[in-house]
């Protein structure tokens, strides 16, 4: 991959994160690569986007760049890091790979989601739940027209393969590898035993209806309220997130392992 200009995302709250930045900033100084750190309403551009911090700063990066589509090296200073592809004390090394073209990017479907009065995009996931004032809500789920299921409880994740090893998983959903071309509808405390989580066609459009009030969040952040009878839809969005792994990020399920705690 030709370097050519960098920009780095980071949380600034993380000095691990801040310290990563710097070197990178370093090494792209010494190496002739323009470099520049992002500022909050600027513009994102370059041949390659550093996100430095945990998921969530990754996540954030991944939104700034949509549409389009720039590759995003994952710096993990933060917790878990299951997107990042190394740690913040690799960072200069992780230049150098990419710059060598020592690397793959790897493809990941989002989710596209609108309503009468928004729209937007995510990597992990779109989750319907009930209001601020009152956690419960209720939910009616279709997809392709053809109704699932009427839902009562916290709410509805529809999430992607890459959304399946977060808010998905912790809510009892299983995990999905990368590759797979689908979405996953998980349920959230369904005050129905007999409702599980379910697999659906990646081209699938997916229609939520409130039968109560409640809020959409994209990627865990609340976007817009819904009232009572209004729908959004959830689809496949038009451009992909590209994430750069390098040599040493190592297979999906060896990371799986990894950071889940899985015996070998």
């Amino acid at each position: 991959m030709e370097l050519r200009r960098v920009l780095f995302i980071h949380n600034r709250e993380r000095p691990a994160a801040s310290a990563a930045v710097e070197r990178g900033l370093a090494w792209c100084r010494e190496h002739g690569v323009g470099a520049e750190i992002y500022a909050p309403g600027g513009r994102v551009e370059g041949d390659l986007v550093v996100a430095v911090g945990g998921d969530g700063t990754l996540l954030r990066a991944a939104g700034l760049v949509y549409p389009r589509e720039v590759p995003i090296l994952g710096v993990n200073a933060g917790g878990l890091g299951f997107l990042a592809s190394c740690g913040a004390g690799e960072v200069e090394a992780a230049l150098g790979e990419v710059a060598a073209g020592h690397c793959e990017v790897e493809r990941r479907g989002r989710l596209w989601v609108h309503g009468a009065r928004f729209s937007g995009s995510a990597l992990n996931d779109v989750a319907v739940v009930g209001s601020d004032a009152e956690r419960f809500t209720a939910l009616e789920v279709e997809a392709e027209g053809e109704g699932i299921l009427t839902l009562e409880g916290d709410g509805l994740i529809v999430s992607t393969p890459t959304g399946s090893t977060a808010y998905a998983l912790a809510a009892g959903g299983p995990v999905l590898h990368p590759n797979l071309p689908a979405f996953l509808l998980v349920p959230l405390a369904p005050h129905r035993l007999g409702i599980r989580p379910l697999v659906v066609p990646e081209g699938a459009t997916v229609t939520i209806r409130a039968r109560r009030p409640g809020r959409v969040l994209l990627d865990g952040d609340p976007i817009a309220n819904l009232d009572f009878g209004e729908e959004v839809t959830v689809g496949p969005a038009p451009a992909a997130t590209l994430l750069v792994r390098l040599p040493t990020t190592g297979p999906f399920f060896a990371r799986l392992r990894d950071k889940l705690g899985w015996p070998a």
